[in-house]
């Protein structure tokens, strides 16, 4: 095997080297409303992801995250929900991108 792996002292394993590790590229925050943003491509052979944090307290406040696309280039989200006269919101979330 090529690479580093590190064990804790109960033989748990903390660190592979040889397994692909993520490396976050920015993040955009959705002010509450759809969008989209242009962000860079990954480098040749890597994939990238998208992860949605919420800025806002979701239980609370009946918030609803934005569903995301991510293509080469950009990320974009758009709310969809049925408020139903139940006072749901589109929440101002932080969508990190990056690649692995």
């Amino acid at each position: 095997m090529t690479g580093l792996t590190t064990y804790d002292s109960a033989g748990r394993l903390l660190v592979d080297m040889t397994m692909n590790i993520s490396q976050m590229q920015g993040f955009v925050d959705t002010g509450g409303a759809n969008g989209s943003a242009a962000i860079p491509g990954p480098p040749a052979g890597k994939t990238q992801y998208y992860i949605v944090v919420p800025l806002v307290d979701l239980q609370l406040e009946k918030g609803k995250k934005p569903g995301v696309t991510l293509m080469p280039g950009s990320l974009s989200w758009v709310y969809s929900y049925a408020t139903n006269g139940w006072g749901y919101f589109s929440a101002n979330c932080r969508i990190f991108y990056g690649y692995y």
